[in-house]
């Protein structure tokens, strides 16, 4: 067994040695190392030098790159330059990242933000699409789809190529991808939505909670503890857990749901005092906190309050003993202004290594979630067996 970028591989030898000499088992994990090795590289590369990469033959190479290229994976070049000596320019072969796209799509009620990436994940387009309220579009699973095929045109993909959509709302969404509680998106709850939504699409649709998405963005960046609290805090607030390394939903998919819908608590009357002096000054909530942490005033009192209040909410995963809380969203732009407080409230219940920390990736935490849940289930699609 080998390991290449982090990741075990099987050689000929093992192939055979767990599987026995199964002809189209073996043909398909070599096609699978050449495959690997190309997406990763990202460069035009011959048959000697993959064979050489991959510690196969050369035949083995040629059967498997011709087998990649009739699946519309790899791409054939040639050299422009031949050998000082003559002949047929060499024959190079390079992954086609083209060959399809994701998209990774995040909704409120105000804002639709839809991110494609090619077959190698990278980021080819971006696009922001606007509503007063999505709610009241004639249809808004329709308003889902129309912009993705905007974003999708504005980097010359078709909407044919698309191999997969995730799609990440605010509310309680079942394992099976249905929004079964939305306060900010009653037109996305319910099974007709969610077969309206995932019909409009050629492809497959995954659904998923917001601070579901960037928790698993953010336990991915960690790269060590198998145990995270995400918390999400914007307009919005929410909470993802990755427990023993994989996110746990409960039985309902509403684990970490523990904000819920109570107007009489005190965070939802900060929450509507900061909305209402954001629109006040026509200012988003990421300006606010920008603001809360540059100079004093309304919007830094506002803040701090905010922060001892979601303390009070937070206080009940603390029976998880979670090694690290990780703060995303909006909020990361109020700095200290929030989290001196926020770690203050929460001191007397944590133990001295419980980590409350600020996400790496910021406000970006959603939009990497999903490009991450995206990715994930293209790589599981590229090498399957």
């Amino acid at each position: 067994m080998q390991e290449r970028s982090g990741r075990p591989t099987l050689t000929l030898k093992d192939a055979i040695d767990v599987y026995g000499a199964e002809t189209s088992l073996l043909r398909h994990l070599n096609r699978n190392e050449v495959l690997r090795f190309l997406r990763t590289s990202g460069e035009a590369h011959g048959i000697s030098a993959v064979a050489r990469e991959t510690e196969l033959s050369r035949p083995t190479v040629d059967l498997a790159l011709r087998d990649l290229a009739d699946r519309g994976l790899v791409l054939e070049t040639t050299q422009t330059v031949s050998s000082p000596r003559g002949g047929r320019p060499a024959r190079e072969f390079r992954f086609d990242a083209w060959a399809g796209c994701l998209a990774a799509v995040t909704v409120t009620n105000h804002e639709l933000l839809v991110v494609i990436a090619d077959l190698r994940d990278q980021v080819i387009g971006e696009r922001r699409f606007r509503f007063d309220d999505l709610n009241a579009e004639p249809d808004p699973p329709g308003c889902i789809k129309a912009a993705v095929d905007h974003a999708l045109n504005e980097c010359a993909q078709s909407p044919a190529g698309l191999r997969i959509a995730v799609i990440g709302v605010r509310g309680i969404v079942s394992a099976t991808g249905v929004v079964e509680v939305s306060g900010e998106l009653p037109s996305l709850v319910g099974e007709d939505a969610h077969r309206r939504l995932t019909e409009a699409f050629d492809c497959p649709v995954l659904i998923e909670n917001d601070a579901n998405l960037a928790t698993l963005a953010e336990h991915r960046n960690l790269a060590g503890p198998d145990n995270v609290v995400g918390l999400l805090i914007g307009e919005g607030l929410g909470c993802g857990l990755v427990l023993n390394g994989e996110l746990y939903r409960g039985a309902h998919g509403a684990a970490g749901e523990f904000f819920g819908e109570d107007t009489s608590r005190s965070w939802t009357a900060t929450n509507r005092a900061i909305r209402d002096y954001a629109k006040q000054r026509d200012q988003s909530f990421a300006a606010i906190f920008r603001t809360a942490r540059l100079k004093p005033g309304r919007a830094r009192t506002l803040v701090a309050r905010y922060a001892g209040e979601i303390a009070e909410r937070v206080g009940s995963l603390l029976v998880l003993d979670p090694p690290v809380i990780v703060v995303g969203g909006e909020i990361v732009e109020a700095g200290d202004v929030f989290l001196d407080p926020f770690r203050a409230a929460l001191k007397p219940y944590l133990y001295g290594d419980t980590k409350i920390i600020y996400s790496d990736l910021g406000a970006d935490c959603l939009r990497s979630g999903a490009l991450q849940v995206a990715a994930d289930w293209m790589e599981r699609q590229l090498f399957q067996v």
